[in-house]
């Protein structure tokens, strides 16, 4: 018998879900925020941001964010609460498609992935010297 694809989504999701959480390219930072950061950035955000779906910079590639660590984080903030449509039709959906998500939660997800594409920009620049 084949069970339908709307049952079997949730059941591959968790499982892809558990793996990715021990992903070692997802570091783990001191600090409660971050780690809060961190799981909400797998729980909401890793699904495209992990991959570059829809044309999401991964913070892992240090030269899709180095220009975004520099800019305010105010307004990384606000693209990732509002929604923000960005060059070569990227879209970025308010609260990553979660409208669950208090500004709190978006603000701290943003936090960790920028701290994430940081510390990937500094081991680039290690490797280069």
């Amino acid at each position: 018998m084949r069970l339908p694809a709307i049952i079997l989504f949730p059941v591959m999701l968790s499982c892809c879900l558990s793996a990715v959480a021990d992903n070692a390219a997802y570091i783990h930072f001191d600090g409660d925020a971050l780690a809060s950061g961190r799981t909400l950035w797998l729980e909401n955000c890793e699904g495209c941001h992990g991959y570059g779906v829809a044309g999401a910079p991964i913070p892992m590639q240090a030269d899709e964010w180095k220009q975004r660590v520099t800019k305010d984080r105010q307004v990384l903030y606000g693209h990732a609460i509002n929604g923000f449509f960005g060059p070569d039709d990227t879209m970025m959906p308010e609260r990553g498609g979660n409208p669950e998500l208090s500004d709190e939660q978006v603000k701290r997800a943003v936090d960790y992935m920028v701290e994430l594409a940081t510390y990937y920009i500094r081991q680039q620049s290690n490797q280069s010297k």
